[in-house]
Order: structure tokens, then C-alpha cells, then sequence
């Protein structure tokens, strides 16, 4: 019995400081910090690709929607520029198009998208492509067609978002002012340059003046933003200006720039580095009925004379185009 006894005894004591230790350690790993390896192994996220690109110091809930992944969308990069593949990617016009000689594809490892950009030359003294005084051809055009790349849906949608990058380099002669691409719907050629149909467009324009809407800090070095638009309601003569809150920068840097047209409603919103800077309610009317054609690149400085043209040969560059039914962003 008395050998039992301390058998049970010892049998007793072991169970106890067996569960003691169980206890000890289950406390201790509750308790383990934040930055333990299992924690920062489980938070890590590999880093994306940098690109020297602008950002908005802040912006409101309300100033940037929140991109979808639902949206029907379309991207456009510039391998290949010019060749029968790319072409065949974007839905090539070539009516309507000029200046493919100052157009050429370059690498840019900075570049948003895939690194391949579209240089583009202003000739000194540039101007559209109708100047008959300018010393030097500068800029260039070519127009897409959403039914040649066989998305109708895009075509058909009452709301579009186009996106893309555009850098100038540091001391740009922004001059008078000058254009660059935007959506557009209708027949090519009615859409914009003094000729007006059952078309639309909503390029932009860069000014060293302000206009209805815009900031009035504008110069040729820092020249104010707004959306150069047509449409069937704006009757004969030139484009309507839509002033902006945003200036164009030529500081070397990738900046986003995004438009939204709404047929429905005639409005255009848009953002500059993800803040919006831009929204014009029914500024664009009678388009309900004209689908969208595509994207109408178009850049050349002007105005249609040589007053307008830089005082040097300028270079922009285009980077990353895309298209989609919901807000695209960065």
C-alpha cells in the first residue's frame, strides 16, 4: 500500500507540472508581438514596379470613385508603333491622320504600362497641320475606331473613361497653347475642326491665358488645363472651352490624366493625378443618340498659325492609354 501510495504521488506531480508548462507556452504565444516572423511573413506584400510619376497630395472621397474591376475596358501601349499588329490593336484610322513623321515609338523604363512611350516632335514655329505660314511641321493625329477592334461594347456604352500618361520635359515652351487627345464619337471629320455634324469630341487644350472656368495663374510655363469640346449643339465656328482647376507641368514627370463622358447626361468630369479637377453638367449636349468612335489622338500646338508654335523644337511624350466603362485610375 505504502508503495501505491507514492506511486500515485509521483504519477500526480508530473501531471501538473506537465499541464503548468502547457499553460506557460499557450500564454506566451497569445501574447507574441506584432513583429514576429510569422506576422510579417503573413503582411508582406512583394513592391510593384516604381514609375517617377506625380500624386495628388490628398483628394476627397467624393473627388476620386473607386476603379472597378466589372467595367468593360480596353489598353492601348505603343509596341510595335505603326506595324499591322499595332494597328490592328487600336483600331487605326487613317483618315484623318498627319504628322507621322514626328510620331515615334521609344523605351522608357519609367513609363507606365508596358515602358514602350510615343514620342512626339514640335517642330519651332509648329502649328496645326493647316498652317500655311509655320516654318516647321510639328505635332501629329491619328483617330481609333472601337468597331474596327470589335468592341461595340465600348461603342455602345453611355458612359466611357479614357486614361492615359503624358510627360514634357523640364523648360517646355507650352507657348499660346496647343492640344491633346480625348474621346470622340461620330464621323471622322465631323468632329472637330470648324466642321460640325452629328459628331463630338473632348480633347484638351493647354493655354498661357485662362479661360472661363480655369485657374488664372496661366503662362507658357505653366499653362492652365481644360477640355476643347465639339458637338452638334455648339453650331458653326471652333470649340467651346471648358476651364479646369488644373495646370499642365512640365517638371520631367509622368502625370495621369482621365476624362469621363457621359451621353446620357452631357456631363464630362476630370481628373488630374487622381484629382478632380474638372465636372461639367450637360456641357455636351445632343450626343445621346451618336455612339463613341474611339480615341482621337491628337497633338499639335494651335491655333492654326505660326504665332502659336514653341520657340524651339519641344518634345511630349504618351504613355499607357486605356479605356473602360468604370473609373480606371492608377
Amino acid at each position: 500500500m505504502r508503495l501505491t501510495a507514492v506511486v500515485w504521488i509521483v504519477l500526480a506531480g508530473g501531471i501538473a507540472a506537465l499541464l503548468s508548462a502547457c499553460s506557460s507556452a499557450g500564454s506566451q504565444l497569445a501574447q507574441a508581438p506584432s513583429g514576429s516572423p510569422s506576422h510579417q511573413h503573413a503582411s508582406s506584400r512583394p513592391s510593384g514596379k516604381s514609375h517617377p510619376r506625380a500624386r495628388p497630395s490628398s483628394t476627397s472621397a467624393a473627388a476620386l470613385p473607386s476603379a472597378s474591376a466589372a467595367g468593360n475596358s480596353w489598353s492601348g501601349q505603343f509596341t510595335g508603333y505603326g506595324s499591322s499588329s499595332w494597328q490592328s490593336s487600336w483600331g487605326f484610322v487613317a483618315q484623318g491622320s498627319y504628322g507621322q513623321a514626328q510620331l515615334a515609338e521609344q523605351p522608357d523604363p519609367s513609363a507606365p504600362g508596358n515602358g514602350s512611350v510615343l514620342r512626339v516632335q514640335y517642330g519651332q514655329g509648329s502649328s496645326a497641320n493647316s498652317c500655311d505660314n509655320c516654318p516647321n511641321p510639328g505635332g501629329g493625329q491619328f483617330y481609333t475606331d472601337f468597331a474596327q477592334m470589335g468592341r461595340s461594347d465600348l461603342a455602345n456604352a453611355s458612359v466611357l473613361y479614357l486614361r492615359y500618361y503624358v510627360k514634357f520635359q523640364k523648360g517646355f515652351d507650352f507657348s499660346r497653347g496647343g492640344k491633346l487627345p480625348g474621346l470622340y464619337g461620330g464621323l471622322v471629320g465631323q468632329e472637330s475642326g470648324g466642321h460640325h455634324g452629328q459628331a463630338f469630341s473632348t480633347r484638351y487644350m493647354w493655354r498661357d491665358h485662362p479661360v472661363s472656368g480655369s485657374l488664372s495663374n496661366c503662362s507658357a510655363a505653366l499653362p492652365c488645363g481644360e477640355v476643347y469640346l465639339y458637338s452638334p449643339q455648339i453650331g458653326g465656328g471652333y470649340g467651346t472651352n471648358l476651364g479646369g482647376t488644373w495646370n499642365w507641368q512640365a517638371d520631367g514627370r509622368w502625370h495621369m490624366i482621365e476624362q469621363e463622358v457621359n451621353r446620357a447626361t452631357g456631363t464630362i468630369t476630370v481628373w488630374y493625378d487622381g484629382a478632380r479637377v474638372l465636372t461639367a453638367p450637360g456641357a455636351v449636349g445632343g450626343i445621346s443618340g451618336i455612339p463613341f468612335s474611339g480615341v482621337f489622338f491628337s497633338t499639335f500646338f494651335g491655333g492654326h498659325d505660326a504665332s502659336w508654335g514653341p520657340s524651339k523644337n519641344e518634345y511630349a511624350y504618351f504613355a499607357d492609354f486605356a479605356v473602360s466603362t468604370s473609373y480606371i485610375g492608377s
